[in-house]
């Protein structure tokens, strides 16, 4: 009898919980709590930005360490462990010691995003045969917004504005994701299949290249959204703090189609070269939206959008990596793409702290988004598919 920790349908759920933990609700528990931590004073709105900033080499620092240890021990076992690191990270930051404390949780919660982001599809894709990989990738980023949702609806009922409730509740899920998820997390060594054995092993640098600086632009211009959209619905538009907060559950929303939908349904229809030309013009609109408007509702609308954009690219992106590097490169070549994303996203939210801290607001972000967007629409069209690759599959 198969054992439950390698049976496909638990590895996919346990995977979706490891996603949904440590991106849904250990690196983006922080954005929904910004405008209670900003208005009991835990942090000003510059400090917003810096912390993301740690935050961010906490990814970078995480991906380095992920790439090298998986190597060295099992992908399911690094997984685990940072899935760990995020559930303290999270637990400790309900204590308010100060912006450095802050930082250091936070610092701790990117090195948990990392693992999630790079382990969790590689995990599920194992001895999966080719053509069914992209459908699991897909489903796996979706429990990122899964998480994102069900944070945004639930955590100002039971927070209200007190930031050290919302964190706890934060660590609470988190650990309940974790203890589900557990014997799943973990990879499988067996006889490769048939469909892996002949699978081509060409590694196109070129495109991987390319891929990589269209993901970079991709990665800074999702900053002002991801992690400043709730502060400057409450600062900017005058919104209550708990309404502030169920805003990124349209966010949230648009990350669980994203992926489905984009690297699902338009990839099969479309391509997946389409497809990455779609999501990066769709988060261009997302910015958009922003800047020319000052309506509450197109605000929280532009979170649903991007969404679906920022899920929609990273599971197309995650699947190009695996058809451009083959599946022996997967992990090494997606761990470098979420080095060179977590460095971008780093610079951004340093940037966008230091434009509000100098006086030019929140919209300077939002404009420097719709650039970023602007490039990355670029170099995906750059992205091309390699003869004998199937676009769609």
């Amino acid at each position: 009898m198969t054992p439950l920790g390698e049976r496909t349908w638990y590895r996919l759920i346990a995977c979706m919980l490891g996603m949904l933990a440590s991106i849904g609700l250990v690196r983006y528990s922080y954005s929904p709590l910004v405008p209670a931590m900003i208005h009991h004073d835990w942090l000003s709105s510059s400090q917003v930005g810096y912390l993301g900033t740690v935050n961010f080499i906490g990814n970078f620092i995480g991906a380095v360490l992920c790439a090298w240890l998986s190597r060295r021990f099992t992908g399911g076992w690094v997984c685990r462990i940072a899935l760990l690191i995020g559930l303290i990270s999270v637990a400790l930051s309900a204590i308010d010691f100060g912006v450095w404390w802050l930082a250091g949780c936070r610092f701790m919660a990117g090195l948990t995003a990392a693992g999630g982001m790079i382990l969790t599809p590689a995990l599920v894709a194992q001895n999966i045969p080719e053509h069914q990989r992209g459908k699991l990738i897909s489903t796996v980023f979706a429990g990122s917004g899964l998480g994102v949702i069900l944070l945004s609806l639930t955590l100002p009922l039971v927070a209200h504005d007190d930031p050290s409730m919302g964190w706890l509740y934060t660590a609470a899920l988190t650990l309940i994701c974790l203890v589900i998820a557990w014997p799943g997390l973990k990879t499988i060594h067996c006889a490769a299949s048939s469909d892996v054995q002949h699978e081509k092993t060409t590694v196109h640098r070129k495109r991987l290249l390319l891929l990589a600086a269209c993901y970079l632009f991709a990665a800074a211009a999702i900053v002002p959204h991801s992690v400043y959209l709730a502060a400057y619905i409450h600062e900017v538009l005058k919104q209550p703090i708990s309404f502030s907060m169920m805003v990124y559950a349209i966010y949230g929303a648009g990350v669980m189609v994203g992926g489905p939908l984009m690297a699902g349904l338009v990839s099969r229809l479309l391509g997946r070269y389409v497809s990455l030309i779609l999501c990066m013009t769709i988060g261009l609109a997302a910015a958009l939206m922003v800047i020319f408007t000052s309506s509450v509702w197109i605000a929280v609308a532009s979170g649903f959008v991007l969404g679906v954009a920022q899920m929609g690219y990273a599971s197309v992106v995650t699947h190009r990596v695996l058809v451009l590097a083959g599946p022996a490169g997967h992990i090494k070549w997606w761990g470098r793409l979420t080095i060179v994303f977590n460095i971008s996203m780093a610079g951004a939210a340093f940037a966008m702290g230091y434009m509000i801290s100098i006086g030019w607001g929140y919209l300077a972000g939002f404009w420097m988004a719709a650039g970023c967007f602007a490039l990355s629409v670029i170099f995906a069209f750059m992205v091309t598919v390699p003869k004998g690759i199937n676009s769609k599959g």
